[in-house]
């Protein structure tokens, strides 16, 4: 699981003779889309989609046979390179969330002889659990089918552009409409947790032009606009299933006291919990102000921690104690945080 990270101070604020506020940036998780369960650590990722009809098409040819057709072309393109990538994407996209581990097999591809257009019957718990069983993960996705449509426009024309002349210009276009059908199966519970259709998501670019050549070259080749489209489809199912990671604003305050201080260098180094543990044995210490700030840095541990509502409550008692706009400010952070993984 992905932790927090204490980064580079960017500023400091005095706030009196004996505290200063001190501001740095985290990475705070909020929540994926579908809930998967703690116990699923762990993902193998194979690939059910490509049929017989499945080609690794050459970047050259495949462009020629597009220009040929004057780039006024509309065709299924089924490319098992493109397939293969999104299964590569996924892997990596979901890795760097920080939540899973994932197995991309050598041999990951399910053979099938069904269409491209339908999508198969779902595999047999049999086969689920012993292929988790054997690259030892929790549960297994599965691409169960993947079709891309790639729609192409070309056309030049003279335009007027002001005292009786005329220019040519030239433009093109792509479309690559896409489909996708996710599976994910936990063999544990011998259950489909995810069954995930993307459909008729689109991915465009255009160029346009006064030199043929350069209108072109904007565009990506059909090729690599079927690589681009397999990572997004990646992207889509990343986007339900692994938390979001954003960089947000957070405050903390030196107290000028070596012994409540310690907790700073403790953080600096990682060690939230110890941290923390340090913090809580002052809360009682000094006057209203001095508590309420050490209250702040307490609630700041929790929420690092991962325990939202024992840093909400600590941060309203320190509100209590005495007001600021940064408490305030940090309050409604946390409660927004909180309610969202409430509804989530």
């Amino acid at each position: 699981m992905k932790k927090f990270c204490f980064l580079i101070i960017f500023t400091v604020f005095v706030v009196g003779s004996f505290a200063q506020l001190k501001k740095f940036t985290v990475e705070v998780p909020y929540p994926s889309k579908v809930d998967i369960s703690d116990s699923i650590q762990s993902f193998l990722i194979m690939n059910r989609s490509m049929t017989p009809d499945f080609t690794n098409f050459n970047e050259d040819s495949l462009q020629i046979s597009f220009y040929k057709e004057n780039f006024n072309v509309n065709a299924v393109l089924l490319d098992s390179t493109a397939a293969d990538t999104t299964i590569k994407a996924l892997g990596d996209l979901l890795y760097q969330s920080g939540r899973y581990d994932i197995v991309i097999p050598i041999e990951r591809n399910i053979y099938r002889l069904l269409p491209y257009a339908e999508t198969p019957e779902p595999l047999t718990w049999n086969y689920v659990e012993t292929m988790c069983e054997q690259f030892e993960t929790d549960a297994l996705i599965v691409l169960e089918n993947q079709a891309m449509r790639t729609v192409t426009n070309y056309k030049s024309q003279r335009e007027y552009i002001g005292y009786s002349t005329y220019e040519k210009t030239f433009f093109a276009s792509i479309d690559f409409y896409y489909r996708a059908h996710w599976r994910i199966y936990d063999p544990k519970n011998q259950k489909i947790i995810v069954d995930y259709v993307t459909n008729k998501d689109t991915l465009y670019w255009d160029s346009y032009e006064t030199d043929l050549v350069s209108c072109f070259n904007n565009l990506p080749t059909i090729k690599e606009a079927c690589y681009e489209t397999g990572i997004k489809t990646a992207f889509d199912l990343r986007d339900i299933i692994a938390p979001e990671w954003k960089n947000e604003t957070r405050y903390y305050y030196v107290l000028k006291d070596d012994s409540i201080d310690l907790s700073i260098t403790l953080a600096a180094e990682g060690k939230w919990d110890e941290a923390l543990k340090n913090w809580y044995k002052y809360i009682d210490e000094g006057n209203r102000l001095k508590k309420s700030r050490i209250l702040y840095n307490l609630a700041l541990a929790y929420e690092m921690n991962g325990n939202l509502s024992e840093a909400i409550r600590w941060l309203k008692e320190s509100n209590d104690l005495y007001y600021r706009e940064v408490t305030k400010y940090y309050l409604q952070q946390l409660v927004k945080r909180y309610n969202v993984q409430k509804n989530n």
